[in-house]
């Protein structure tokens, strides 16, 4: 009986090239390629979600753990399409809409998806909404998901959900999702749920494909104030999390931040190596007043806002 227990701590460190080596040694020995799917890689993904959903592990964790998963089925991927095999969890169709060209958040669900068991296409960032009927038609979508990152595009949202409609495609499942976005305004575009970060919207997928009829949950509550955290690579930071009213949201900050942290870790030589993730953390639990998405935008403006000035006062003293 394969060690399916070892692969799954190898895929949740991220292992690669041990997973990839051990997938080969489990089918030389004549294991299903189901089960190595099953037992081995998607067990794996699914203890790296909920870990990531109860901030056990951090977004670079959750990449290394996704590309380890990738390169086990990359071995067991022509396996699967030539034995027909089914094991299945559903056909996603993704992408990031229209006048948008964002895609880190929507890589990462599409990543944790497919280590879910989803069958995910991805149609990439400025998506329009024939792209996005013509590839739910073509692939027998179950959901299509769709991701904003700007409030001045997360309005097009609802010409898809629209759109898919009146393609009499009524019966696929639609899911939103990025930082402007909320269960609220999915419910008013006539979305089927909202996912507050990528272990939430591949839940969301799973209970959509396990109940195609169930209705989206009740709009948050408001709340008088708001619990948030940051989270940091050493001192620099790089997320905000905001909980109120039942309501969580999750904020990537400006992407420069991510470029200094990367330049800064290479410098240090602690890019790529465990010492470069054992620096991530959460800043301690504190409040504000106000609502979530009130809370979380603020503290984005903010900790942007004080980025720029240490730039701005590192290069007025480098003249």
């Amino acid at each position: 009986m394969p060690d399916y227990a070892l692969m799954n701590q190898l895929l949740y460190e991220g292992q690669a090239p041990k997973i990839k080596e051990m997938v080969e040694k489990v089918l030389a020995d004549g294991a299903p390629v189901e089960e190595i799917l099953g037992e081995g890689l998607i067990a794996g993904m699914r203890v790296v979600g909920e870990d990531f959903k109860r901030s056990i592990l951090y977004v670079p964790e959750v990449l290394l753990a996704a590309r380890a998963m990738k390169a086990g089925m990359a071995i067991l991927k022509p396996l699967l399409t030539a034995g027909g095999a089914s094991q299945r969890a559903g056909t996603l169709v993704i992408g990031t809409v229209k006048g948008d060209l964002h895609d880190i958040g929507k890589n990462l669900v599409c990543m944790m998806a497919e280590g879910a068991g989803f069958e995910v296409h991805d149609l990439g960032v400025d998506t329009p909404v024939e792209r996005f009927v013509a590839a739910a038609r073509e692939h027998r979508a179950d959901i299509v998901g769709m991701s904003a990152l700007l409030t001045t595009t997360m309005g097009y949202m609802k010409t898809v959900v629209d759109g898919i409609k009146q393609a009499g495609l009524s019966h696929i499942r639609m899911a939103v999702g990025g930082a402007p976005v909320s269960q609220k305004f999915a419910d008013e575009i006539g979305a089927d749920g909202y996912g507050a970060d990528a272990a939430s919207a591949v839940a969301l997928f799973e209970r959509l494909c396990r109940r195609p009829s169930a209705p989206t949950a009740a709009p948050p509550q408001p709340a008088a104030s708001a619990r948030y955290q940051v989270l940091y690579w050493k001192d620099i930071p790089a997320q905000v999390r905001v909980e109120a009213g039942g309501e969580e949201i999750k904020l990537e900050l400006d992407p420069k931040l991510q470029q200094h942290i990367d330049s800064v870790a290479m410098q240090q030589g602690l890019f790529g190596t465990d010492a470069y993730l054992e620096h991530w953390h959460w800043g301690d639990p504190q409040e504000r007043p106000g609502a979530a998405g009130d809370v979380a935008a603020s503290l984005k403006r903010e900790l942007e806002e004080q980025f720029d000035a240490f730039i701005r006062t590192r290069e007025a003293g480098s003249r």
